[in-house]
């Protein structure tokens, strides 16, 4: 019933706009869209009934599936992509405040992301850990490497399938180099600066030594990082995961073998090992992802944003500008990721 109204209000809302496209701008119509899905319930935390079960003793399991780095809140497409940082956030939050829930069940499907949101994530399983103490299982999928290993290391047991690709703990940073392309074509950067480094990253240059040292320094900072949480997650010393860290993945079996998992198996093998090691064997259980209801609305999402492109359309010159400049600022700078794959995982 809620989705009915839901939708009848959105048809109301682009008739409204439709009738005003001329005189509102592209930007403006936007802004009307999204802030009214952030004030509605479409972005309300959902939940999925797996396994029937007691409601009073619930086994919560939480998929992170994709690339572990933050969303742009002011764009509809951010509120239908796969892993949504912001929400799952909010999540861990919520189960943290449910009594009800006695259990959690990682499902981890990640290459990794940023260095940033994927230490804030840990953290916030972390801070869950502190306050209510239940058990955090991990069940791994096709792949679970580099941050979304480090997501899993301090879980209390965690589970791989043989063919899982783990590992790649480490760190990566990537930048473009666009001089020698810039040269070729007669196009010169000039740059204005407050101090030696400051344009340090810039795709217009060559990084020098110095500025490789600065770079390598921050990397080796992230790295101790990652191999502390390992070591402390697994038991393990330091120089023991070192010898595991050099950036190679490795299988689910191989893993196991290296003690950086516990075990083989899938995630029903998770939740029934969950069951029987803490007496909850009568739990239901419930998928807690973000978004997992809201895949009705995807479509109706980019049917917004092309309705919006092309009512707030001018001529082609002006759009192509548009884009331009919007590519400009929206240019990312040098980023420290834990990261399988490289930059190319990165959105």
């Amino acid at each position: 019933m809620k989705k009915k109204w839901l939708v009848i209000i959105f048809a109301v809302i682009l008739l409204i706009l439709g009738v005003l496209g001329k005189e509102l701008t592209q930007q403006k119509q936007q802004d009307v869209m999204v802030d009214w899905f952030a004030n509605n319930e479409i972005n309300s935390l959902s939940t999925k009934e797996l396994r029937s079960g007691s409601s009073d003793s619930e086994i919560a399991v939480l998929s992170i599936k994709g690339t572990i780095q933050g969303g742009n809140n002011n764009s509809l497409s951010a509120m239908s992509e796969g892993y949504n940082h912001e929400k799952t956030l909010q999540v861990i939050e919520q189960i943290k405040e449910d009594e009800n829930i006695k259990g959690l069940v990682l499902a981890v499907d990640s290459p990794g992301g940023t260095t940033y949101h994927s230490a804030e994530l840990k953290n916030k399983l972390n801070d869950l850990k502190a306050a209510r103490d239940i058990p955090i299982y991990v069940s791994m999928g096709t792949t679970a490497a580099s941050g979304g290993y480090m997501i899993s290391a301090e879980a209390d047991k965690i589970y791989a399938n043989k063919e899982t690709v783990t590992g790649s703990i480490g760190v990566i940073m990537q930048m473009p180099n666009y001089h020698e392309f810039l040269d070729e074509h007669g196009i010169k950067m000039t740059t204005y600066k407050s101090g030696d480094h400051k344009d340090m990253g810039s795709p217009f240059k060559d990084a020098n030594k110095e500025e490789q040292k600065i770079f390598e320094s921050m990397i080796d900072e992230s790295y101790e990082d990652f191999v502390s949480v390992v070591a402390d997650g697994r038991g393990m010393s330091k120089n023991e995961v070192k010898e595991l860290a050099d950036g190679r993945v490795y299988s689910g079996q191989q893993a196991k073998d290296n003690g950086l998992v516990d075990s083989i198996g899938n995630q029903d093998d998770t939740i029934d090992t969950m069951m029987g090691d803490n007496d909850l064997s009568s739990a239901r259980v419930v998928d807690v992802t973000p978004n997992k209801e809201q895949d009705f609305f995807s479509q109706l999402f980019s049917n917004v944003q092309q309705f919006i492109s092309l009512t707030g359309r001018t001529d082609s010159t002006a759009n192509d500008l548009k884009a331009i400049d919007h590519m400009i600022k929206d240019a990312k700078a040098p980023q420290l990721y834990y990261l399988y794959g490289g930059g190319e995982n990165a959105i």
